[in-house]
């Protein structure tokens, strides 16, 4: 399913609500990415088919997706 831009901001809006700096908007947003995806799922990254099977904290680079190959 394809969230609209509007679905997207409501979404990164109530993650950061009570969020007071930078790191705990990161900690919130990873929180709803991984309460509301259902993992996994596939999807395609620079035009490769992948299945993103986990959602990680990578400390200094953000929140990234552990993706498997599809092909």
């Amino acid at each position: 399913m394809r969230l609209s831009t509007a679905a997207l901001d409501a979404m990164v809006a109530e993650a950061i609500v009570d969020a007071y700096d930078e790191h705990e908007q990161l900690a919130a947003f990873q929180a709803v990415i991984e309460a509301r995806l259902a993992l996994p799922f596939a999807t395609v990254v620079l035009g490769i088919p992948v299945t993103v099977t986990a959602i990680q904290d990578r400390p200094g680079s953000g929140i990234a997706a552990r993706c498997r190959c599809s092909s």
